[in-house]
């Protein structure tokens, strides 16, 4: 375990050992929340393609800083096909690994000698995922192959939505919100899903912004509005605070049309 802080973050690496098959070591990065003991609602991180969480940290630190332990795994290189397009096995066993994960650090938060424990509430779990890692977090939450029950709220930041093997999408039965920014050339991911999803859902066009920006560093300007939307939403559905709510449409609002808002 190696660490290092940044204001109200406490931030460490920790490793897992999946004995497989396959055999595998696999290292997670968790943020939590400094100056208080919890526990906290624990929230799944998922980088993009070929990425790292260090891609998202700030977007992290943020949600950390509301009060939120945030795991984030770095995930393998995923295999991909001719046109240089990870396999749907790839990302299916990612969402393994992210189900794997969530197992060990619950685990952890159980065992006394570990640094997680006692620091998360098992019944407020949520997922978030950029990208490929957002198609990872459709599979949790949304696919008959992969779907894990206690996640109990998503965010899919720019995600990716294609078809997983051995399974089909079906209406979620947990919140969730949608943040693509319309500049992005898979804008028609979210724009597609956003029908099929089920209440409460929340989709946020970020006008003219990229893939990119709104989420990873380097951050551009969206980046308060993400910070301060997905905030909210977690708060409004893992912490109970109805009020927050207002809040996601009051991001929105500030924002002087650079941001748009269907809701459902």
């Amino acid at each position: 375990m190696a660490g290092n802080e940044a204001p109200g973050v406490a931030r460490f690496v920790v490793t897992f050992v999946d004995r497989g098959p396959p055999c595998r070591v696999l290292r997670s990065a968790v943020h939590v929340p400094t100056g208080s003991p919890g526990p906290h609602p624990l929230l799944l991180a998922v980088h993009g393609r070929d990425g790292d969480p260090a891609d998202l940290r700030p977007l992290l630190d943020t949600w950390t800083r509301a009060g939120y332990v945030v795991v984030a795994p770095y995930l393998p290189i995923p295999d991909k096909d001719a046109d240089d397009i990870p396999t749907p096995d790839a990302v299916a066993d990612q969402t393994a690994i992210m189900r794997f994960v969530l197992d060990r650090v619950l685990d952890a938060d159980t065992e006394p000698a570990n640094p997680l424990h006692g620091l998360i509430d098992p019944s407020k779990v949520g997922a978030a995922g950029m990208s490929l890692g957002g198609m990872v977090t459709y599979g949790l939450v949304s696919n008959t192959c992969c779907r894990d029950p206690r996640i109990r709220a998503a965010i899919l930041m720019a995600a990716v939505r294609r078809a997983f093997p051995h399974g089909k999408y079906v209406p979620q039965k947990v919140p969730v919100m949608l943040v693509q920014g319309d500049a992005d050339p898979g804008y028609h991911n979210s724009v597609t899903a956003y029908p099929q999803l089920a209440s409460p859902k929340w989709f946020i066009t970020l006008r003219g912004s990229q893939h990119s920006p709104p989420f990873e560093t380097p951050r551009g300007p969206e980046a308060p509005l993400v910070d301060a939307a997905t905030t909210a939403f977690w708060n409004r559905y893992l912490g109970g605070d109805t009020a927050a709510a207002d809040q996601i449409v009051g991001a929105v609002d500030a924002s002087n049309g650079k941001a748009t808002l269907q809701r459902g």
